[in-house]
């Protein structure tokens, strides 16, 4: 989802490339009602396209869970002192960097309130005006006739005139205004008003309802000249106008006494090819999609040669998206095979995936100010914990330990709100954790809470120092490193951590113990490595960003997975990622992911 500035910005941009064309290509060169048409289409568009998402660019490269490194699970103690842990108070302070963001909000609702309410105010004035004149009915408008009333206009059906008109000035004045009512002038001021009042921090659509009021004049002194009007007394008439009341949203002959005015009245014939001049518009609209509204699409197979098998976390099997059982799988196979020529056949590949049911994904939401909600419902804490543990007693406990809880959170809610919502997990418990912002996810293993009645023991990591890497993030976002051993700390940037990361766990920084250990290669091999006994410590403030946190999580497993590449090349000259499941498993206990969080 774009932020609210994206879109604001994305949305000048459109009005301000499709008004410039207007003004360009379309003002005194297509018909008025024409131009009329395009001026609030125009708003309209450029509020609706950087709020579309379509779906259209190659997807970007799916996440291979099996590379996803999870938590190892630790048995061992150690006497060394123990990695110290962030102090804080219990009270959650006032953070500046949400109270931001609630008083832009707040100014633009205040903003959006009293501008509807200024415009209930004209209108209110407009009907306490109606209902004190003289009404005539004429039969295409309803004359409201009032002394107050010191220049005259229209507003939907009805014509307000003063005192003073009478005669050929009364005809023309009459004539000017009925064709506002004829043509319903008064409705695209009122949809252009109410736009405005929505949509008031752009400035093009002031400007929109400036050139819409524009154009309506110029199309009534048309229709009053086209009907015999003589262009001296109808210009002499406008003249001997008096200003007085006039709301912007009606129409009048006060409006817009200019020299173009004057100028188009002489106006008769337009430029040639004005459909065209219109058709030209949409190849600026077709950029403008592609520039805010496309986006990637799901990811697709990556070509005819290649089947996808997927099965689902209750057995379910399909096979390039149709349904199958396990017992048609090698049909299936022959008969895409036959699909293909005979010199292609060898380069068929079938890819297997599974995937979790859809129930076996709770979602979270955690909102910057605490609220927790549950697959979009609202809940508290203990409500969230009822309902998870209910979830939970309903799946077999082969799905129990492969389900995992994925949880989204604003860019800027405090780590401290997320630390309580994975206590309640911890509780239930639920180990598995997919951490997840827009299009970034990590997965990580939660150690459970000890229970009351002791069933499930919970064994303290305490590592050594010379074991221990930490990794804080402040409430910044800035990221900070340091060696246990070593007392000074070192700024580094959020793209340079897994670098970090990676050069501790090789051994290239720092003095972290190393065990030798054998591994016995699925080709017969027999090879020995030092694995490293260095363990990532990730601490974070109380009012860290929840984005800044999961991009730190990212980068730890970015980090290791570097080594597991250099071991993956060294053992099986191919890639981590094109390894087999039997290989992984063993480069995986060659360099295993070893991190702990603090609590904030």
């Amino acid at each position: 989802m774009k932020s609210p500035f994206l879109y604001m910005l994305e949305f000048c941009l459109c009005s301000d490339v499709l008004l410039a064309l207007y003004k360009t290509l379309f003002e005194k060169h297509i018909p008025f009602r024409a131009c009329r048409v395009y001026l609030l289409v125009a708003v309209a568009v450029s509020a609706v396209i950087p709020a579309l998402h379509i779906p259209v660019y190659p997807a970007d490269p799916a996440v291979d869970w099996s590379s996803v490194a999870e938590m190892t699970e630790w048995a061992e103690t150690e006497t060394a002192e123990a990695v110290p842990a962030p102090v804080v108070e219990t009270v959650r302070g006032v953070d500046g960097e949400q109270i931001l963001p609630a008083l832009l909000r707040s100014g633009y609702a205040v903003v959006v309130l009293v501008l509807i309410g200024w415009f209930a105010v004209r209108l209110a004035f407009i009907g306490r005006l109606r209902r004190r004149a003289r009404l005539t009915d004429c039969g295409d408008y309803v004359l409201a006739e009032h002394a107050n009333v010191r220049a005259p206009f229209s507003f939907l059906r009805t014509i307000y005139l003063g005192d003073g008109f009478e005669g050929r000035c009364r005809s023309i004045v009459l004539r000017h205004e009925a064709s506002h009512v004829r043509h319903r002038h008064s409705v695209e001021r009122i949809a252009m008003e109410l736009i405005g009042c929505i949509l008031w921090f752009n400035p093009f659509v002031w400007i929109a309802a400036r050139w819409l009021r524009e154009v309506q004049e110029w199309e009534a002194d048309r229709d009053v000249l086209d009907g015999g009007c003589d262009l001296t007394e109808y210009r002499m008439t406008l003249f001997s106008q008096l200003f007085g009341y006039n709301p912007d949203m009606t129409c009048g002959l006060s409006h817009s006494f200019t020299k173009n005015r004057f100028m188009m009245m002489t106006r008769n014939k337009w430029g040639r090819f004005a459909g065209w001049r219109l058709a030209a518009a949409l190849p600026f609209v077709g950029g403008m999609l592609c520039l805010c509204s496309f986006t990637t699409r799901e990811a697709e197979a990556a070509d005819d040669k290649t089947a996808v098998i997927r099965i689902g976390a209750d057995g379910a099997m399909t096979f390039n998206g149709r349904p199958m059982k396990k017992e048609q799988m090698l049909d299936f196979i022959a008969t895409e095979r036959e699909k293909l020529a005979e010199s292609e056949r060898s380069e068929m590949t079938v890819k297997i995936a599974s995937e979790p049911a859809k129930t076996a994904n709770p979602q979270i939401f955690v909102e910057a100010d605490g609220a927790v909600s549950l697959d979009g419902e609202t809940l508290t804490l203990a409500e969230l914990e009822s309902k998870l543990k209910a979830w939970r007693e309903t799946l077999s406990p082969q799905v129990r330990t492969d389900c995992y809880v994925e949880l989204t959170s604003d860019a800027s809610t405090p780590m401290l709100a997320v630390a309580e919502v994975k206590n309640v997990l911890r509780r239930i418990p639920l180990l598995k954790l997919r951490y997840r912002i827009g299009e970034s996810d990590v997965v990580r293993i939660l150690a459970p809470l000890p229970t009351s009645d002791g069933k499930v023991q919970v064994v303290e990591v305490v590592p050594k120092k010379r074991n221990s890497l930490l990794v804080l993030v402040d409430r910044s976002g800035q990221v900070q490193v340091k060696l246990l051993s070593d007392r000074s700390a070192e700024i580094v940037p959020m793209a340079e951590l897994s670098g970090k990361i990676s050069d501790f766990v090789s051994g290239k920084v720092g003095e972290a113990e190393r065990e030798m250990k054998s591994f016995e290669l699925p080709d017969g091999r027999s090879v020995d490595y030092l694995v490293s006994q260095g363990i990532v410590c990730l601490a974070t403030d109380p009012r860290t960003p929840y984005d800044s946190f999961v991009s730190a999580q990212q980068a730890i497993t970015a980090g290791f997975n570097k080594v597991r590449e250099a071991v993956a090349r060294e053992w099986f000259d191919k890639g981590y990622a094109a390894l087999t499941d039997a290989e992984r498993q063993l480069v995986g206990r060659a360099v295993p992911l070893k991190a702990v969080e603090s609590k904030p």
